[in-house]
């Protein structure tokens, strides 16, 4: 708590800004320099690097350099700059203590272990282990739905003009091999595909040789 002391004064900001107010203290007889000298020097010396604290600071400094501006409140009813910075500074300091001494009572916390290294195998493990993967793999069933199994259920459903989303194409896989179907059929001349502007939806119309298998790329 930053505390002032001067002829006729003895006390806190708030003290100061209370007195000046009842009118038991001119304005026009407070010594600028003596008082923002006592203050900056109740500034503890690990907090006046802070950033909370440098623009009252720097404003302080001003103010010293100003005695005219110092006590002269911009509009009528406002405290006067010098009072108004000395308030903000000493609650400022307050809190920054306090908040000092809360962090002072927290215990330190070691870091967490660092992971352990992994694990390296041989080549020879690697391959074991590799092996089991390998028969899963070669296991997979063939693919069951491919450019020639998209065409055949798109223009079983073609009847005239169909928006894309509703061909009977379930999940994003049969979308993405029904699409390239179209692309291609598209290309041979067996379907029509529209779309009014980009990312409008997509249409779809049955062209010259529908029933045509896809030969070239099935």
């Amino acid at each position: 708590m930053i505390h002032l002391e001067f002829p006729g004064f003895s006390g806190t900001p708030e003290a100061l800004r209370e007195a000046l107010r009842r009118g038991r203290l001119s304005p026009r007889g407070l010594p600028v320099l003596l008082i923002v000298e006592q203050a900056l020097a109740q500034v503890p010396e690990d907090l006046r690097a802070k950033s909370e604290l440098l623009p009252l600071l720097a404003e302080l400094l001003v103010l010293k350099l100003s005695p005219e501006k110092a006590l002269t409140p911009k509009e009528e009813g406002e405290e006067a700059p010098l009072v108004q910075v000395l308030l903000d500074l000493s609650e400022t300091v307050a809190f920054l203590e306090a908040r000092l001494k809360r962090r002072a009572r927290l215990l330190p916390v070691s870091p967490p272990p660092l992971p352990k290294p992994s694990l390296r195998l041989s080549p020879r493990a690697l391959a074991e282990a590799a092996r089991g993967f390998r028969k899963a793999v070669l296991h997979l069933p063939p693919e069951a739905f491919g450019l020639r199994e998209a065409w055949e259920r798109i223009r079983a459903f073609l009847k005239g003009r169909v928006a894309f989303h509703a061909l009977p194409l379930a999940t994003w896989s049969e979308k993405a091999v029904g699409f390239a179907a179209l692309l291609e059929a598209s290309r041979l001349g067996r379907v029509r595909l529209y779309q009014e502007a980009p990312f409008a939806p997509l249409y779809v119309e049955p062209g010259e040789g529908l029933e045509g298998e896809l030969e070239r790329t099935a």
